[in-house]
């Protein structure tokens, strides 16, 4: 797994070619072609990120950026494992689940800042 950083016009760039969406958005994955379907515990893929982006959406969070950021790989990682929030509400509420209990897990306690 790799992941790269870049800033919302790279991204915004990326958005377009890849998923045929304007604008910029905070993350996109690329799960390896033999992954498979559906959830998975092996991680294969790579994670491009957008730093403004993702700081932007979690500016009121209390914890540093470095902090704010990481959840957003986190968000990536989810994705490489097959979780997919487009697919409806379930989906999305379960893979928001899981999400926070990774980032929860993986910060000190106490400074989960959700």
């Amino acid at each position: 797994m790799r992941i790269l950083v870049v800033g919302d016009e790279e991204m915004e760039r990326w958005n377009r070619e890849f998923l045929g969406r304007a604008g910029t958005t905070n993350v996109i994955s690329f799960p390896e072609e033999d992954a498979g379907q559906g959830p998975s515990s092996r991680v294969a893929g790579d994670i491009l990120l957008s730093a403004p982006a993702c700081l932007s959406q979690t500016s009121d969070w209390p914890c540093s950026k470095e902090e704010r950021v990481f959840f957003f790989i986190v968000h990536g990682v989810a994705h490489l494992l097959g979780h997919d929030h487009g697919k409806g509400r379930v989906e999305a509420a379960r893979m928001r689940r899981e999400e926070i209990r990774v980032y929860r897990s993986c910060l000190k306690e106490g400074r989960s800042p959700i």
